[in-house]
């Protein structure tokens, strides 16, 4: 991954699109987002939590780019951001045939202290729908179980029939996790509620 190719993407991509919906008279965009460029703090993030401004380099360049993405689309009328989660499923880096599928068989993958919050690509793509009606607002696109890589990472293991994985102590900047209590609020029921029924059942 290639965090300024992401935030020029963000920055420049989301610029463009808003500057041409105005133009264009219309009123409503829905924003794709993420969650790991909250400020640590104490438990899981809501969406009242600050971005990490803090934050040291790479993690900073994802920070701005974020940031400017969620600035510009709130120059639109209506606007939802959903900031989601880790993407697993097909086709993603978390499926069964993609890059960390294939680190945590070759035993690359340590379980750390660092907490993450997984959404499903299904209920990712149902969330978006929902959005075209949703209030105005910031909503976190993640399931219903933060947790930390000693727990998700020994069953996504498990799920490719992977070796054991090692633990390493300690966690990374971004990894604090999320919680979708907006989004559940305003009627998002995701298939997957936990990784832990999601990755036994969509990866082998």
């Amino acid at each position: 991954m290639d965090p300024s190719a992401n935030a020029r993407i963000r920055v420049e991509g989301t610029r463009n699109l808003v500057d041409a919906s105005l133009a264009a008279g219309v009123r409503r965009m829905i924003a794709q987002s993420i969650t790991m460029t909250y400020a640590p703090g104490e438990g899981p993030a809501t969406e009242d939590c600050p971005l990490d401004f803090e934050a040291p380099e790479p993690q900073l360049t994802s920070v701005h780019g974020v940031h400017a993405l969620e600035t510009a689309a709130a120059e639109m009328p209506e606007h939802v951001i959903l900031r989601y989660g880790v993407l697993y499923g097909e086709g993603t880096w978390y499926g069964s045939d993609g890059l960390f599928a294939e680190q945590v068989r070759m035993g690359n993958l340590p379980a750390t202290d660092g907490i993450t919050s997984f959404v499903h690509t299904e209920d990712a793509a149902a969330a978006a729908v929902l959005a075209l009606e949703w209030p105005t607002g910031t909503y976190n696109i993640v399931d219903s179980d933060p947790a930390a890589g000693t727990e998700w990472v020994p069953v996504y293991a498990k799920a490719l029939n992977a070796p054991e994985p090692k633990t390493m102590p300690g966690s990374v900047r971004g990894e604090r996790g999320a919680l979708n209590t907006k989004a559940l609020r305003n009627g998002w029921s995701p298939r997957f509620a936990s990784w832990r029924e999601g990755f036994p059942k969509t990866l082998h």
